[in-house]
């Protein structure tokens, strides 16, 4: 809740008191003036409005000290918004003891509260060294949860490994380890790399365990040895039987290990550029594991019956597709169907689950759900989406609708566009800077004589964000003209787009005209570090490509790299692979899920960024 919707009556009752707070200490014969906060410490017993009533016989800091009690006795018997005014006024106190001593109780009501905007920017804004001793590891465990919850596993797993580095234990926080794994095992390679800088020995260690499991995952024996050696590295760190219990189930769990993998895709047709591109990713990837399966490719464009027979013949014991939606449908209904499989296409909800099946898609709802869970994050009320007229651009705009009601909000505000001037007319529409036009051509009507009337259009001012969801082409339509459209005294109105707005091939000039601009991309697309050998190996061989026959190598490679952790991914819906496609987990339909990477055009390149 917003600090606006604080109960009125308590509002009105606090104000007298908490307007005093900021008064010198004034010692009354009737009015004792306790100076030491250790003498008032908090009981439940107490009733907190009964400690909030009490702070008027005392003036100064020795009020502000019993107000901290007051508001510690409201968090533990979840009176929060009487927590929250205490604590929201004490934040700008005169004396740095209650400051430092109300930081942690000021968290604790934002988050009981919901006042997440506010938690967020009282966390990157609090210097740690300045808060209590006493209160230092709380608060680093409360601002885990919360970036956690927020799904920025950097942030949190940043806390996480400061909370234990002072604990070197769990016994006062159960959870932690468990909560710092589920992080740890979500960041990118990169962010791992990033989390170094600094680190300490126990933190090192955490970061190496996180690396030799990802990079033995679906390998146990291997696993199993650099555990191993990983202990008698750090002896200081858990013991095996006290490690996180997703690692210790990735330890037992035994993965897919097919020795001959059959691979469905259309080699002959319309889509055989689309196989093609598919198949070089998938042998790319084999060829650099060791051990690595027979792959047997197989053309979807035959009976359904041919297939089966095919893969028989060959003793495949895994199924890469097919990839197009009818044959996905025809073969994942199949009861007799023996072999575990991994469908290049999106699962049919109507269709019930099947334990050995799973689905990958190149899914652009995910997009549209991640910039949902990004606004909700920044706290936007008003985002208006504008989509291209064709059926993929509107599939995600009512995705990104159903989403954005579902996390409690009204319907946000949709138009679509065909042509250059739809979009300029929506564009003056929304804004209403056709109204505040024709305002002033109104009134310059009435002003006589040779007056020249000096006026700016003014734009609307209630809209958080536009998402925008069209080509590359249409988007440097969009962009330069939301920019000069939007009054200059105004603040900046965010644009975010996906990833359909994206094209490699831009020039600067044409970069310039998108400076602003924040969308979701796959890390393949943006050359992310951890793929920069790879993408020079791929452009070696292919040295002029589609950027959509580039998206399925991506896919090709990151299917097979997906089939030694399915199976993993099954049981431990945390467990993250870091793809050249996005953050890859697995939901509980079987379906993969895809976490992109997010970018902005910033003075006139583009530029990898951390949202939110």
């Amino acid at each position: 809740m917003n600090s606006s919707k604080l109960k009125p009556l308590l509002f009105l009752s606090l104000c007298g008191l908490l307007a005093s707070c900021a008064q010198q200490p004034t010692p009354t014969a009737d009015r004792p003036v306790v100076t030491t906060p250790a003498e008032v410490p908090a009981t439940v017993e107490t009733d907190a409005r009964e400690l909030y009533q009490n702070a008027r016989d005392y003036q100064g800091e020795a009020r502000q000290i019993h107000l901290l009690r007051a508001a510690r006795a409201a968090l533990e018997q979840q009176q929060y918004p009487l927590a929250l005014a205490i604590t929201h006024s004490l934040a700008n106190s005169e004396y740095a003891v209650v400051r430092q001593r109300n930081t942690l109780l000021l968290l604790q009501a934002y988050l009981a509260s919901n006042e997440f905007e506010r938690a967020s920017i009282l966390l990157e804004q609090t210097n740690l060294d300045t808060l209590p001793q006493a209160d230092l590891s709380e608060y680093l465990w409360q601002g885990a949860r919360f970036y956690a919850s927020q799904q920025r596993s950097l942030a949190a797993s940043r806390w996480l490994l400061q909370l234990d580095q002072l604990q070197q234990t769990d016994a006062n926080y159960p959870e932690l380890w468990d909560l710092l794994w589920q992080q740890l095992t979500a960041l990118s390679p990169g962010n791992l790399s990033t989390l170094r800088t600094n680190a300490t020995e126990r933190n090192l260690a955490w970061l190496n365990l996180a690396e030799l499991s990802r990079a033995n995952i679906g390998q146990q024996q291997a696993l199993q040895q650099a555990l191993v050696a990983w202990h008698q590295r750090y002896p200081f760190m858990p013991e095996p039987d006290a490690l996180p219990q997703a690692l210790q189930q990735l330890i037992t769990l035994t993965p897919y290990q097919p020795s001959r993998i059959g691979v469905i895709l259309p080699f002959s047709g319309n889509f055989r550029a689309h196989a093609k591109a598919l198949q070089y990713g998938l042998v790319t990837a084999a060829s650099a594991r060791q051990g690595a399966a027979n792959l047997i490719f197989i053309d979807s464009q035959q009976s359904p019956e041919q297939i089966t027979a095919e893969l028989k013949q060959q003793l495949v014991d895994f199924v890469i597709g097919p990839l197009l939606r009818d044959q996905v449908d025809v073969i994942s209904q199949q009861q007799d169907w023996p072999w575990p499989t991994l469908f290049l296409n999106s699962r049919n909800p109507d269709q019930p689950k099947r334990p050995n099946h799973f689905f990958y898609a190149l899914s652009l709802e995910d997009e549209a759900s991640q910039m949902a869970e990004l606004f909700q994050q920044k706290n936007y009320q008003r985002p208006v989406v504008i989509s291209a007229r064709n059926n993929i651009s509107q599939r995600m705009q009512q995705h990104f609708a159903s989403q954005w009601q579902a996390l409690g909000h009204p319907k946000p505000e949709l138009y679509q566009f065909s042509a250059k001037a739809e979009l300029e007319a929506i564009v003056s529409n929304l804004l209403e800077t056709d109204i505040s036009q024709n305002r002033i051509r109104s009134i310059s009507g009435l002003v006589s004589g040779n007056t020249k009337l000096e006026a700016e259009p003014h734009s609307r001012l209630d809209i958080d964000a536009i998402y925008l969801l069209a080509d590359p082409i249409q988007t440097r339509l969009f962009k330069p003209y939301v920019d000069v459209s939007v009054n200059q005294t105004a603040p900046k109105l965010p644009v975010y787009a996906s990833s359909r707005s994206f094209s490699a091939s831009l020039d600067r000039n044409e970069q310039r005209d998108l400076n602003g601009l924040t969308f979701t991309e796959m890390p393949w697309m943006l050359g992310e570090q951890s793929s920069v050998l790879l993408r020079e190996e791929y452009q070696q061989l292919f040295t002029d490509q589609d950027e959509i026959l580039q998206r399925l190598y991506a896919m090709g490679h990151d299917a097979y790299q997906l089939i030694a952790r399915l199976k993993q991914q099954q049981h431990l819906p945390a467990l993250v692979f870091p793809g050249l496609t996005g953050q890859l987990s697995l939901d509980k339909n079987g379906s993969v899920v895809r976490r992109l990477s997010w970018a902005s055009y910033r003075n006139n390149r583009l530029v990898a960024v951390q949202e939110p």
